[in-house]
C-alpha cells in the first residue's frame, strides 16, 4: 500500500515542517546531500524520524522543498529605495551605479549558501531529472523578477532586442560574479568586486541603450 504524506495546516504541524526543512539546510550545506540521512535530519530538527515521513516522502523530496525555499527568498530590495528612483532621469552613472549595486547586494543575499551546497546541486541538475526541471523552472522566474525590478525603472531601451540583451546579460553577469564572491577563497577584496560587476554591468546598460552619457 502506498504512504501517502500530509500537507501541514495546524500551527504545530507548520512549525514542525519548518524546523525540518531548516535543519536539512543547514546539514546539506555542513556535509552535503549524500553525506546527510534522514534520520541526520530528524536529529537536528529534533523531531521523531516518523514525523519526517509524515510530511516528506524521502531525504529527495525534503531537497526539492529546501531548493523551493531558497528560490521564495530571492524578493525585490528595498522597495522604497526603487520607488523613489524610478522617476529619475537615466543620464549618468551617478543615478545608475547605485541602482546596480543595490541589484547586486540583493543577488549576493539570494546566494546564501556553502560551496558544498553549491556544487553539489549543480551536480543533481545532471544527474537528477527532478532536481533540473525545479531549477529550470526556478531561474526561469528568477530571471522574470529581475525584468519587473529593472521595468519598473522605465529603463529607456530604444529596441525590445536591446531590452532582452541586456536582462539576459545582467543575469549572468552578476550571478557569475555572485559565485566568485561566495565560493572563490582567491577573492579578497569584495567590495571592489562588486565595483568592477557594477561598472561592467553599467558598460552593458550604455551599448543597449546609447542613452548615457559618458561621466
Amino acid at each position: 500500500m502506498e504512504r501517502k504524506t500530509r500537507i501541514p495546516t495546524q500551527k504545530r504541524a507548520l512549525e514542525k515542517y519548518d524546523r525540518i526543512l531548516e535543519a536539512a539546510y543547514k546539514l546539506f550545506n555542513e556535509k552535503g546531500y549524500y553525506n546527510t540521512t534522514t534520520a541526520d535530519i530528524s536529529n537536528e530538527a529534533n523531531v521523531a524520524t516518523g514525523s519526517v515521513y509524515a510530511y516528506f516522502e524521502d531525504k529527495k523530496e525534503i531537497y526539492l522543498k529546501v531548493i523551493e525555499r531558497i528560490n521564495k527568498s530571492f524578493d525585490y530590495p528595498s522597495h522604497d529605495y526603487w520607488l523613489e528612483n524610478a522617476d529619475k532621469e537615466f543620464d549618468n552613472a551617478e543615478v545608475v551605479k547605485p541602482l546596480f549595486k543595490v541589484f547586486i547586494k540583493m543577488m549576493l543575499d539570494y546566494h546564501d549558501c556553502s560551496k558544498t551546497f553549491h556544487d553539489e546541486m549543480e551536480a543533481l541538475t545532471l544527474l537528477d531529472k527532478d532536481v533540473a526541471a525545479l531549477r529550470k523552472e526556478y531561474d526561469e522566474q528568477r530571471k522574470d523578477k529581475i525584468k519587473e525590478i529593472f521595468k519598473a525603472l522605465s529603463i529607456p531601451f530604444n529596441s525590445e532586442e536591446e531590452e532582452r540583451l541586456f536582462y539576459h546579460y545582467s543575469f549572468f553577469i552578476t550571478d557569475d560574479v555572485c559565485h566568485k564572491i561566495k565560493f572563490d577563497d582567491e577573492i579578497k577584496d569584495i567590495d571592489l568586486c562588486i565595483e568592477k560587476c557594477v561598472n561592467m554591468l553599467y558598460c552593458l546598460f550604455k551599448d543597449c541603450t546609447n542613452y548615457i552619457k559618458v561621466t
